[in-house]
This record gives C-alpha cells, sequence and structure tokens, in this order.
C-alpha cells in the first residue's frame, strides 16, 4: 500500500535505513511481526536505528535488540540523547553542567559523554535538560521550573506527545513534559534535540559518509520521523504499524514518499528493488 508509487524504484538507491524504533521495529520491548522479514531481506545493506526515546540508554537498547534477535553494535544505535550530549560539548571550552530531568539511563549516558549533572537547587548551571523521564517525581520539575524562571535556559531530547504501549496504551513522553513546563514558566525550549531536527541523520551522514539518495528514514510518526527525514532531504517511508493511522498522514501537512501497513510489507518491496 504505496501513498505515492512513482517513489518505490528510489528503494534500489538506499544503501543504509535509518530506523525508528517504537511503533515501527519494536513496540514495547518485543519486536514487531515484520521486523524479523525485514532485516532477512536487508541483505549487505546498512542500518541505524535513530530513536526519540530517551528514557532509556544505549546499552539498554542493545540488549533490547539482541534479546529480540537483531544484531546492532553500539555505532548502529543513535538516541536523541546522544544528539543533546553532542550539543552540549559543541564548541565549549569546558564541560556543560546541567540540571537533568530523565531517568538513571539518560543520566548515564550523559555522564559517560562528559556532561556533569547536579541534582541540587541554586547551582550554577548552562541548562535545564528535559528527557523522556519514566522516573519522574514532583521535585523534579519544581527544581527545574525555578531554574527556568531564573532565566536559565532548557533543552529537551524530542518533541514526542506519547509514547506507544501494546494493547494501545501509550506513556506520556517528553513532549508532555515540554507543555508542563511551558505551563508553568510561560517558557519554550530553546532547542529540541530528537526528531523532526535532523542531528541524529547528521551524524550518521558525517561518520558513514552515505549520500542523502543512500538513505531512508522508516518511522511511524508524522511529525518526528517522517519530517526529520523531508528535513534532512532523504527518503521517507511511513509504517500504520505504531502512532499513525492513515487518515493521520492525509491530513498532515508534511506527506511520506512511501507508506507501508508495517515493515514486513516494506520488506516484500526490497528484493525487487535490489535488483533494479
Amino acid at each position: 500500500m504505496l501513498l505515492n508509487e512513482k517513489n518505490e524504484h528510489r528503494l534500489a538507491d538506499i544503501r543504509c535505513w535509518l530506523l525508528d524504533m517504537d511503533g515501527t521495529v519494536t513496540l514495547g520491548e518485543e519486536a514487531l511481526p515484520g521486523a524479523a522479514p525485514f532485516f532477512a531481506a536487508l541483505g549487505p545493506r546498512d542500518y541505524i536505528f535513530l530513536t526519540n526515546n530517551s528514557s532509556h540508554s544505549k546499552a539498554h537498547y542493545l540488549k533490547r535488540l539482541e534479546r529480540i534477535g537483531i544484531a546492532a553494535t553500539p555505532r548502529q544505535v543513535l538516541t536523541s540523547t546522544d544528539a543533546l550530549a553532542l550539543y552540549l560539548r559543541k564548541d565549549k571550552e569546558r564541560p556543560a553542567v546541567v540540571y537533568p530531568v530523565g531517568t538513571p539511563g539518560f543520566m548515564a549516558d550523559l555522564a559517560a559523554a562528559g556532561i556533569r549533572l547536579t541534582d541540587k537547587r541554586e547551582q550554577a548551571i548552562d541548562y535545564v535538560v528535559l528527557g523522556f523521564d519514566t522516573t519522574l517525581v514532583y521535585e523534579k520539575l519544581d527544581i527545574s521550573c525555578d531554574y527556568i524562571r531564573r532565566g536559565v535556559p532548557y533543552l529537551a531530547t524530542n518533541p514526542d506527545k506519547v509514547c506507544p504501549l501494546a494493547d494501545g496504551r501509550v506513556l506520556p513522553d517528553c513532549g508532555a513534559l515540554i507543555a508542563y513546563m511551558e505551563t508553568c514558566t510561560g517558557v519554550r525550549p530553546q532547542r529540541i534535540m530528537g526528531k523532526p531536527e535532523t542531528t541524529m541523520i547528521d551524524m550518521v551522514m558525517a561518520d558513514r559518509h552515505y549520500k542523502r539518495q543512500e538513505l531512508a528514514m522508516v518511522g511511524d510518526r508524522i511529525y518526528t520521523d517522517i519530517a526529520s527525514a523531508r528535513n534532512a532531504g532523504i527518503l521517507s517511508v511511513a509504517v500504520l504499524s505504531g502512532e499513525a493511522t492513515l487518515e493521520d498522514i492525509q491530513a498532515a501537512s508534511v506527506s511520506p514518499d512511501l507508506i507501508y501497513p508495517d515493515i514486513g510489507e516494506l520488506a516484500r518491496q526490497l528484493p525487487a528493488a535490489a535488483s533494479v
């Protein structure tokens, strides 16, 4: 089921697949049914996971992928936390000091990247940083709002409003936390690092030296996955296995190049594309 059949021939040029995780390849801690045939169909083509979900460390994602039978190295997983850490390190004469609102895994990845963390009030900090915090307690919100009202800028990992779970359930995601902060302080984040920003795609291009026509982004969210692909000028492929419905896509201001029910259906197109 394609949104625009004239773009299907572009699949033959793809050397590296950029894959969203939640709602695209996995749902919660399990692989979606189409995942196995998709990876079997890739052959020599590369793949890299780009996830906005900052609630888990990179090590967690690698263990999850190994458990569900998908091979991946640390270079094949990029999170919005990685994008945030890159921004915090860029052009800094000293390590950035931040007040983090996030899980232990989020904080561990920031600390491993050389970012200095504090959990105290009234410190000299550079930023408040917001992640998808499944360990959220009220004190974190209170301290964060105090810093922001005092003029400390804040950054967020991703704009996702919810994180999809099995059986149609969702969790409040970082986008919901941004809305809370804006309601309380009247201030928007200075920058939101994950998709639809292109930072993670730019990191792949800098590291792997692929051309834009050799990259494709596959995801289930129009306002993050598909928008980031459009912003980066690469092939965008929407799947209907997560958040977005076909009606959502048809009503959206951003249109994917291709649309499939899931990555299993996409996999059925890949052998023909590889032979072109």
